[in-house]
């Protein structure tokens, strides 16, 4: 539940940031760029999870 949280206050933070850079007005390039970045950090966090698990 916590990596949940996480990641919603970190897409909200990159899509505020998003919005204030592009500065256009709209929320489409920002919502995308959000998105993007969403699943480029889940996509470390899987991969991270899944390196560091051994049989050990």
């Amino acid at each position: 539940m916590e990596s949940i949280r996480n990641n919603a206050l970190t897409f909200i933070g990159n899509f505020v940031m998003a919005y204030f850079i592009f500065g256009e007005g709209t929320i489409g390039k920002p919502l995308i760029f959000a998105f993007w970045m969403l699943m480029l950090m889940m996509g470390m966090d899987w991969y991270k999870s899944r390196r560091s698990h051994t049989l050990h």
